[in-house]
């Protein structure tokens, strides 16, 4: 009988030796950020780190609320089969205002910069606001790619003692692949056209530009004096450029502001694409050549 007893202690004694050697217990401290829509992944940054990372284990007893932001300290607890956390402290839970937070569509290609010229802008479309619009700054951690539809979750800051904005990441809500091919609109958007010929005379002196705005219908540009703006319409091989309207500047010098206006003004134009030039015809007769310019 006590050979039996002292059977069984050693070996309850021999399991618990095991088990201390298989499981070792672990605190660390982490902040959890708000806003997530599904958790896990949380995104946490550790203590002492400056980046935000995903977490994607489950934390065992927290209630995860998405509207606080989160500092805890978590209990690590690793065996032989698995690590296993589990919530062991709050530290603080601070209820975020997340009227900062946008949701944006984003188109899938770059348009031109309406200062440079380059095709470095984004078109975004804002859930506040059923328009399409322009950004030139980056958004912190959105790693961009061209022929993909995106709808992202945002937040904006604005920068203390200027007007200045900055755009951060949170998540990225959706991605799809544009297979389609690109229209003609929205092709003329992705450039800048620059004025190389004017009723058969070399103009690229005149610095006269006009950029395309697909999304919303518009176009923007410079004769070379004054910046003007309005509509284009495309139907077939015909395009048409109403509602314009322009700056008043005085042109010091030689300029082809009148002779500009008086072709852009008129309601039949025909066009077509060649390579690399939008050609524009009255009645057949070849009135303008735009060249476009490549980043």
């Amino acid at each position: 009988m006590k050979k039996s007893i002292k059977s069984s202690l050693f070996f309850i004694l021999l399991f618990l030796f095991q088990y201390t050697l298989q499981a070792q217990s672990s605190s660390f401290r982490i902040k959890v950020k708000s806003e997530l829509d599904n958790t896990p992944p949380y995104l946490v940054k550790y203590y002492n780190s400056k980046n935000w990372e995903n977490f994607y284990a489950e934390i065992q007893q927290f209630n995860y609320n998405a509207a606080f932001e989160y500092n805890i300290r978590v209990k690590k607890t690793k065996t032989a089969q698995a690590s296993i956390y589990t919530l062991e402290e709050i530290i603080s839970k601070l209820k975020v205002d997340h009227s900062d937070i946008a949701i944006w569509d984003v188109g899938e290609n770059y348009v031109n910069d309406p200062v440079s010229g380059k095709l470095t802008c984004l078109q975004i479309k804002s859930n506040k606001k059923n328009k399409w619009e322009y950004i030139s700054v980056p958004i912190l951690g959105f790693d961009y790619q061209e022929q993909y539809r995106y709808r992202i979750k945002v937040k904006q800051t604005k920068a203390k003692d200027t007007d200045s904005i900055h755009y951060e990441l949170l998540n990225i809500i959706s991605k799809d692949k544009v297979t389609e091919l690109p229209s003609v609109a929205s092709f003329l958007a992705r450039f800048k056209w620059n004025l190389l010929q004017l009723n058969g005379k070399d103009v690229t002196s005149n610095s006269a530009n006009i950029g395309f705005d697909a999304k919303n219908g518009t176009i923007a540009g410079s004769t070379g004096c004054n910046k003007f703006w309005g509509n284009f319409s495309i139907k077939g091989n015909m395009i048409s450029f109403p509602n314009l309207a322009s700056t008043m500047k005085s042109c010091n010098g030689p300029n082809i502001e009148n002779d500009f206006f008086a072709v852009v003004e008129q309601k039949q134009i025909q066009f077509d694409i060649a390579e690399q030039t939008l050609n524009l015809y009255i009645d057949g007769r070849l009135v303008m050549i735009f060249g476009l310019e490549r980043e």
